[in-house]
This record gives C-alpha cells, sequence and structure tokens, in this order.
C-alpha cells in the first residue's frame, strides 16, 4: 500500500447507541394484558395492552424493538412494538394451548411450544407467518430454550418426563428424548452453552443436562415444593429458581450445583411464578401471581428490594428488553500531520439522557471513555517512531483492521452489550 503526505482514509463505523433505559414486560394472565414497567425507575408506565386470552410467556427479540407473547386459550401470539407499546397487526396463530416461546439469537425466529398439540410451531419474524409444519416432541411440552450459538433448542416435556432437542438449521428432532425427573417444567441454559437445568416439579430437582452430549450429568439438585421457573445470571455463576409453594427463591452455585444460603424470602401468599434479570445481574424482577405484583430482587444482597411494583391481574410470564438501540454512523479519517498519523472518529449523540458515557475497544482493551457530555469525538494518535515505512505501515493496518467495540454506559453504571464496529476504509 502507498501512503503519501496527502493520505486521507475515511472510515465509516456502523455502530448503535442506546436510546432508552431497558424495560421490563410482564404479562398479566388474568386480564389479557401487558404491562411496562421502567427498570430505571421501577414504576409502571403508559396503559397495560391488550394482547390475547390468558398471555403466559413473553420474549423480546435480540435488537428490542418486538415482543412476543403467547396467549395460551386464544392459540395466537401477539406482537407488540415496543418503540409505541401497540400491538401489531392481527395475532398469529399456532398450535393447542401454547405456553412458551424462544427467539433465536440472531432474530429471525420464534419457536412456540404448544402443550396440548405436542408440538413446536415456528414464526418467521421478518413475514409474522408461521412457517413449515409443526414439530411433534413429546406429550405436554412446557418450555424451550435456544443454546446461544442458535443451532438448537431444547423442550421440556411435562407429561413424558423427558427433554427433546430440535436441531434448528433442519427444525426437526435430533437423538433420542433425554430422560429427566418427574414433571419437567422450565429449562434455562448457561451463557457460554455447555448446560441446560431443567426443573423438575413433581420431583422438586432440578437435572442438569451435558449439551456435548445431551446426557445428564451428576445428582439431581433438590429443591423446594413448587419450583416453576429458573434464571441463570449473565456471568453463568449462580440459577435463581421460583418456588411457588413455599413463596421463595432458592439460589444454586453452578460451579457445585449446590442450594447456596438461605432461600430468599417473597411476600406471604405471593406465589411466585418466573423471574427475568437484568442485563447488568444486579436486579430480578418476580411476578406474583397471586398478588398481582413483581418483585424486585437485588441480587448484589440476595434480598427484596424496595415495594412490589403493581401491575396487572395475575402476572405470569416476564421478560427484561435489552438496551434499545438505533443506529448511528460514525465518521472519521486518518490523516497525516506533522509526522504523525492521526485517527479520528466523531459522532452523533444520543437522544437518551440516561447515557453518560461510552467505551471504545480494541484488541479488547479499552482505548478511550468518552463521556456523552463532551464532544463525541475518539482520538488515536499513531507516530512514526521509525523511518522504515513499512514497518509503520504494518502497525497502521493493525489499527485499521482490527475489530473495535463500542458499548454505551447510562446513569446506573449499567452497561450496554457491545456493538462491533465494522470498517470500511477508502484510500485517496
Amino acid at each position: 500500500m502507498k501512503f503519501l503526505s496527502s493520505l486521507i482514509c475515511a472510515i465509516l463505523f456502523s455502530a448503535q447507541t442506546l436510546s432508552a433505559a431497558p424495560f421490563a414486560y410482564v404479562a398479566n394472565s388474568g386480564d389479557n394484558t401487558v404491562s411496562v414497567i421502567d427498570t430505571s425507575t421501577n414504576t409502571v408506565v403508559g396503559s397495560p395492552i391488550p394482547v390475547g386470552t390468558d398471555p403466559l410467556s413473553i420474549a423480546i427479540t435480540p435488537d428490542g424493538q418486538f415482543a412476543y407473547v403467547v396467549n395460551a386459550v386464544s392459540n395466537n401470539v401477539s406482537v407488540i412494538d415496543l418503540a409505541t407499546n401497540t400491538t401489531l397487526g392481527s395475532p398469529i396463530g399456532v398450535g393447542v394451548f401454547p405456553q412458551s416461546i424462544a427467539i433465536t439469537p440472531n432474530g429471525k425466529f420464534a419457536y412456540v411450544v404448544n402443550s396440548d398439540s405436542s408440538t413446536v410451531s415456528v414464526i418467521d419474524l421478518s413475514t409474522n407467518t408461521v412457517t413449515g409444519s409443526p414439530i411433534s416432541v413429546g406429550l405436554l411440552p412446557f418450555s424451550i430454550a435456544i443454546i446461544p450459538n442458535g443451532s438448537f433448542a431444547y423442550v421440556t416435556n411435562f407429561g413424558a418426563n423427558t427433554v427433546s432437542v430440535i436441531d434448528l438449521s433442519s427444525n426437526s428432532v435430533t437423538g433420542s428424548p433425554i430422560s429427566v425427573g418427574a414433571g419437567p417444567d422450565d429449562i434455562a441454559i448457561t451463557p457460554n452453552g455447555l448446560f441446560a437445568y431443567v426443573i423438575n416439579t413433581n420431583a422438586a430437582t432440578i437435572s442438569v443436562i451435558d449439551l456435548s452430549t445431551n446426557m445428564v450429568t451428576g445428582s439431581p439438585i433438590l429443591l423446594g415444593a413448587g419450583s416453576h421457573d429458573m434464571a441463570i445470571t449473565p456471568d453463568g455463576k449462580f440459577a435463581y429458581v421460583t418456588n411457588g409453594a413455599s413463596d421463595d427463591l432458592s439460589i444454586i452455585d453452578l460451579s457445585t450445583n449446590m442450594i447456596v444460603g438461605s432461600p430468599i424470602l417473597l411476600p406471604a401468599g405471593s406465589f411466585p411464578i418466573e423471574i427475568a434479570i437484568t442485563a447488568n445481574g444486579k436486579i430480578a424482577y418476580v411476578s406474583y401471581f397471586s398478588l398481582n405484583e413483581v418483585g424486585i430482587i437485588d441480587l448484589t444482597s440476595n434480598s427484596a428490594s424496595g415495594s412490589p411494583i403493581l401491575v396487572g391481574s395475575s402476572p405470569f410470564g416476564i421478560a427484561i428488553a435489552p438496551f434499545l438501540f438505533q443506529p448511528l454512523q460514525f465518521h472519521g479519517k486518518v490523516i497525516k500531520h506533522h509526522g504523525k498519523y492521526k485517527l479520528k472518529a466523531e459522532w452523533l449523540p444520543s437522544n437518551s439522557p440516561n447515557i453518560v458515557a461510552y467505551e471504545i475497544f480494541a484488541f479488547d482493551k479499552l482505548l478511550a471513555t468518552i463521556p456523552s457530555s463532551k464532544p463525541l469525538v475518539f482520538k488515536k494518535t499513531l507516530h512514526t517512531r521509525h523511518t522504515n515505512r513499512s514497518h509503520w505501515e504494518k502497525k497502521f493496518k493493525k489499527y485499521l483492521n482490527t475489530k473495535y467495540k463500542v458499548r454505551a454506559v447510562d446513569s446506573n453504571n449499567a452497561r450496554s452489550e457491545f456493538t462491533q464496529l465494522g470498517i470500511q476504509s477508502f484510500l485517496n
């Protein structure tokens, strides 16, 4: 590559920035609505969103743009536009008594478990229509989870005491069903995709599946009565389990697969159903089915925090949206000035007052922290310390071709997921 003193290199960073604090969405099975909780204030915002009959489960697309709500009695799925918190189009018809839903990591498909049909329906999210034939699984399937790389889904079959494995490349069941405990209900997969944890409600245990072999490993983990749902912390270290019969949460250390500490006590008669954990792993939200409330759990102290949030009737499923993003363009250039080459990138400010800073990474190291109150400019000076031009070119190429990442920091010191910054260069 030939470098001239007038070299100009334009770099376009295709990135995303936060546009709002995360929200929690709660399916109220008793009044056929979804409540929206602003997690920065822990208050319900707006009016309840009408959906179908008996909404039980809710899943949010990875880009934070849409929520899909499973309506068990009306046998369909409602779609909510999270920019406006209104439903889109007509509900999507699926099988009989759909009970849970999972969305692929690439955001292209949703898989809906139809309990009374013993099938799984596949929804193409680009058209919001069911695609292909229903996938037959075991008797009375209850829950579904997709591994992080999006290659397989695991379905609990409550009536068969098994877990079915679906190959998502072919949308067909692969291998033999995995035998677990009695009445498998919820299933959760570790962030590293190595293990699945299955709550066996009727046996009051958890079975652990090694996903490299699809075999149960170790002894069952003993639980309290009436366990229903589980959430794993983003760092993969702990799992929190709702125990409806005893109104508390169990904590499992996933490094030992043992229950640790005392259960987290919840309000008497609350009958906790489902649980969701924030992206920073600090707070959990729990639906209190019998109290029409959502509880707030501080996971740093493992105790209830503040007052429960009043929502709709008989809250069931709960999901937390990722930070909502909107695409922006980053414009930059590299210029030679007094023997130095400078990399400069600048971008438009976010429209969210909740963002306090941006963190720029390269080579998996923090290059710069840019306060949102400052001019949004990132500068990197590359010194030509050697007369050997090829040496400098090599160094320049290293910075030019590396994978830059950016993440936003909000006022609660929570950080968004990394966004890869793709680079395209134009040399004059």
